[in-house]
């Protein structure tokens, strides 16, 4: 986000919070906001379970409604997959592209600003961009969990003076260890119910799976596996996309070792890589192009469905693991432990990390540095679009990893 853009937004939002636009009176039914700033599917899938646990509890209190503040994309996501909790969703934009908007996000605090809310719950630390969306919301109390690492500005002084009702939950996350995004939301809500309506028994907390959803939905073929070559658009990591002729590499061997069909999945968006990666496949009759053919119901079910999901570092590697399918992740190093690899995570099929050896740039989306692999990285980026740490993953490490963990253990089944 540039400069310019921040400034507004920061003189908006004090704007607002010196004179609200109008003054919202409190309803008989108290009202709790839910704030999903980050756009991915990736992010909301690892909510889910916590999500689930929040409404369960909270609807025993009736007085309460809750809203949930996200982008079109998962508000449409919770919508296909019937995860919505009785939720009133409000579709906000907060992609990575708009982020900068100002226009974008005056519309969103006025999406926002229709009532008075008695907390304002966020899954992350409080951006800049939200905390001043939601200085100008009448509000109670705000909940959200402590920044990835800890940084002290001036605006944060400020931010804490003008935001003074505000519980930080603190969460293990430094320089070198960061927290799992299911961990955060689960402890971010147990504070939450805490605060709301007292305290619940961990023992309480239950696991949540995407319904199973009607037969129309569910595809007509059995006996594959998934590639998912894309990645989301917009995203703040563009440059995580392996080559797509290492992918036709180990596309190609399972179709020679095994008798699988290979299903191409994503959007409109993927459309030319997959089309790239299907003329550089050699059965071609054993491959499915569903590249945005299906709904999110249905992409939902193929993911379901699939002996094995391999994939880029994106959403369908989190929602799979929800869903209990077996993965196979190419994974850098660039945000290591936000999400991969899964440690201490209450979840039956952990994915299967494809990496290279930790190199001394480790975090560098967090840490600063100049050390002769980011110096190395970052002419990667600018020659070729891709991280270092990703590039350097060969077809053959991928390859051994489905022969050892996929296709030999498949062997043992018949011995």
């Amino acid at each position: 986000m540039n400069i310019k853009a921040k400034g507004l937004m920061a003189l908006q939002g004090l704007a607002w919070y010196i004179a609200p636009q109008k003054k919202l009176e409190k309803s008989s039914r108290k009202s709790i906001l839910i704030i999903l700033e980050l756009p991915g599917i990736g992010d909301i899938v690892l909510c889910l379970r916590a999500l689930y646990n929040f409404y369960r509890f909270i609807n025993e209190e009736s007085e309460y409604d809750i809203l949930f503040a996200a982008s079109p994309i998962i508000c449409d996501f919770l919508k296909n997959t019937k995860s919505t909790f009785d939720m009133t969703l409000v579709e906000v934009d907060f992609t990575f592209e708009h982020r900068s908007s100002f226009s974008v996000f005056k519309d969103n605090y006025s999406k926002l600003n229709k009532r008075y809310y008695d907390y304002i719950i966020s899954f992350d630390s409080l951006s800049g961009y939200t905390r001043s969306l939601i200085m100008g919301l009448s509000y109670n109390k705000i909940i959200f969990s402590e920044d990835r690492i800890k940084k002290y500005f001036i605006k944060d002084i400020v931010y804490k003076f003008l935001l003074h009702d505000v519980n930080l939950i603190k969460v293990n996350y430094s320089g070198s260890v960061l927290t799992h995004k299911s961990l955060v939301c689960k402890k971010v809500f147990n504070e939450a119910l805490v605060k709301i309506i007292g305290s619940r028994d961990d023992s309480e907390y239950k696991m949540y799976d995407i319904p199973i959803l009607t037969e129309e939905h569910k595809i007509a073929f059995r006996n594959y596996c998934v590639f998912a070559a894309g990645i989301a658009k917009g995203h703040d990591y563009p440059y995580r996309g392996w080559n797509i002729e290492k992918f036709a590499d180990v596309a190609n061997y399972i179709l020679e070792k095994t008798d699988l069909k290979i299903c191409l999945c994503g959007s409109h968006d993927d459309k030319s890589l997959n089309r790239r990666l299907y003329n550089l496949i050699k059965i071609k009759e054993r491959v499915i192009d569903l590249t945005s053919k299906t709904s999110f119901a249905e992409w939902v079910e193929i993911l379901r469905n699939a002996e094995f999901v391999f994939g880029n570092d994106s959403g369908y590697i989190h929602l799979a693991t929800v869903l209990k399918t077996k993965t196979f992740v190419i994974a850098g190093f660039w945000n290591y432990g936000r999400f991969l690899p899964y440690k201490n995570i209450e979840c039956s099929i952990v994915p299967i990390d494809i990496r290279t050896s930790i190199p001394k740039c480790v975090l560098c989306n967090f840490v600063k540095t100049n050390c002769k692999e980011k110096i190395e990285c970052d002419k990667k980026v600018r020659e070729s679009g891709i991280y270092k740490c990703v590039d350097d993953i060969t077809s053959k490490m991928a390859i051994e990893a489905v022969k050892r963990l996929y296709i030999d253990k498949e062997d043992e089944v018949y011995i």
